[in-house]
């Protein structure tokens, strides 16, 4: 049967943009099925959709798993930010009060994965732009397949069987930071520093620039250095495509084979998109 859809690649490092496929409305198991196959083959997936409502985002995340709750903690949260489903976090940098409305406001964010501090990080995440600054602010996303291809055979059998920490204070957009001041905010967790894909089964780099603070039982400046031909390679340009927001966009991306990374934009100007996340069952595994 032929798919109700077309595809455009976005770029050639990873990425494509589903046309003709209208994802405000109910979907059937088959196209549910050949989404999800055309997302594993291509890591992000772009659907343009002005006014998509909360619900339509709600149901139309639900085709591809159980929905998480957001992990922002409250203290950090505007009052308002409950009147939201809990499948939401708003990434925005709009203050009403004197405090954000939602997370992350402000700035450049270094390459991530959203929850690797957790013991089982999200597999996937939607993001929906509502406002956009007019210059700035893009997302920047990478294919972690092509960087542990390119990962040098010798640092692969250095830290096969090994483990990465990741830590993450929810306040800061800096380094991970073992002594952050956020207290019993921080969190942290061991993951293996290469993995299996469960979907595709291809192996990926799973380490990053923002959370990631060190590969366990190595001594620290081997760690240092291996990491940061690692980070090198997960950022190298023909390893990453840039996606310049347009409000009503719709990105989907794969959260354990793609990092990504915000570039720099005017806190003078509005910036607005609405989050969800979809669960994982799983410990990611060597």
């Amino acid at each position: 049967m032929a798919r109700k859809f077309d595809t455009r690649p976005l770029s050639p490092a990873l990425g494509a943009e589903i046309i003709g496929l209208d994802v405000t409305q109910p979907i059937d198991d088959d196209t549910i099925a050949d989404l999800v196959q055309v997302w594993s083959d291509n890591i992000l997936l772009l659907f343009r959709k002005p006014d998509m409502t909360q619900e339509e985002q709600l149901r139309f995340a639900s085709c591809f798993g159980r929905l998480g709750e957001r992990p922002a903690p409250k203290k950090w949260r505007n009052e308002d930010y409950d009147k939201l489903d809990p499948a939401f976090m708003l990434v925005s940098n709009i203050r009403e009060n004197g405090k954000p409305i939602g997370t992350l406001p402000d700035g450049e964010m270094m390459f991530h994965h959203d929850t690797i501090y957790k013991p089982k990080p999200h597999i996937g995440t939607l993001l929906y732009a509502i406002e956009v600054p007019s210059k700035g602010g893009n997302t920047k996303f990478n294919n972690l397949y092509k960087a542990y291809d390119a990962l040098p055979d010798s640092i692969k059998e250095r830290v096969k069987g090994r483990t990465a920490n990741h830590i993450y204070d929810y306040v800061t957009i800096s380094k991970a930071n073992r002594k952050s001041q956020a207290g019993d905010l921080r969190e942290n967790w061991t993951h293996p520093v290469c993995i299996t894909h469960p979907r595709s089964e291809r192996k990926a780099l799973y380490v990053d620039r923002l959370m990631t603070a060190r590969i366990d039982g190595l001594p620290e400046e081997e760690s240092e250095d291996i990491l940061e031909t690692m980070f090198d390679l997960a950022e190298r340009p023909d390893h990453v495509y840039e996606h310049e927001w347009t409000p009503g966009d719709l990105l989907l991306w794969d959260n354990l084979c793609s990092a990504h990374a915000r570039t720099d934009f005017s806190t003078d100007e509005r910036r607005l998109l609405r989050r969800c996340q979809i669960e994982s069952d799983d410990t990611p595994r060597e």
